[in-house]
């Protein structure tokens, strides 16, 4: 149940436990980030200390390579009969996570990104649970905008030259107008960069009471966590919860 790299390809081989529990045994997994409820499909598993010594130089795909491979970074790639294989069990994991909800859910929203991954996903949750599917409720926050929350931040001025040249960084990379990220921003400063900011709101009608934020990855938990705390503005009365395609490798309850 696990993740073979050979090269820069990515395969999907069941017979071992090495990057993630690619069967549908042990999964989804069920995680709580600060209150919030996170389903994840796939449950990522730390690398092996011989995986380690293999990529000595560095862990593919910070430790997630398949997620990689779908979005095609690091130049990592994967092929068809991995992709069939973790769809086969995507099945019955899904059936699995909605058996957990048997309220299900009428809204599921995707989180804004690059790569369409968090949008398919949430895009098929909303099928299975029969639910509106929203991909541009919420956006990401834009460099621009990330310099003016900067000249608000409460920071020395030190700490304001050091972020200001890694968003410099970020617009060399990503030009004017790019999207802001917060992975280059140390862990102690993200709380002065919510990543997400409402945006078409006016595409959901009603009222939902039942709510799914969906996204590709789970590291931190930060991504959702705003988007959850934007959605519960918008509506309070509303129950809701996380989904992944990917879990944490960090151990929670």
């Amino acid at each position: 149940m696990g993740l073979v790299v050979q090269g820069n390809v990515v395969k999907v081989d069941h017979n071992i436990k090495e990057w993630l529990k690619t069967t549908p045994h042990g999964n989804p997994t069920k995680e709580n980030i600060e209150g919030l409820t996170v389903y994840s499909l796939f449950k990522r598993l730390l690398a092996s200390r011989k995986s380690r010594r293999k990529h000595r130089n560095k862990i593919p795909g910070d430790n997630c390579p398949i997620i990689y491979a779908l979005k095609g970074k690091d130049n990592l790639t994967t092929d068809i009969t991995s992709i069939k294989k973790l769809r086969e069990s995507y099945e019955a994991i899904v059936n699995t996570f909605q058996a957990n909800e048997p309220n299900g859910y009428d809204l599921v929203i995707s989180m804004p990104s690059s790569h369409n991954i968090s949008r398919i996903i949430g895009k098929r949750l909303a099928n299975t649970f029969t639910a509106n599917h929203s991909s541009d409720f919420l956006r990401k926050l834009t460099i621009d905008e990330a310099y003016n929350l900067l000249d608000r931040a409460d920071v020395s001025v030190e700490e304001h030259k050091a972020l200001s040249f890694r968003l410099r960084k970020q617009r060399q990379e990503s030009g004017f107008g790019g999207y802001f990220s917060l992975k280059g921003i140390p862990v102690s400063f993200r709380s002065e960069f919510p990543p997400l900011c409402l945006d078409n709101v006016g595409t959901v009608q009603g009222q939902p009471q039942r709510i799914l934020l969906v996204d590709d990855l789970l590291a931190t938990g930060t991504t959702l966590i705003t988007a959850h705390n934007l959605v519960q503005q918008m509506f309070p009365q509303a129950i809701i919860h996380g989904a992944s395609l990917i879990s944490s490798s960090a151990k929670r309850t």
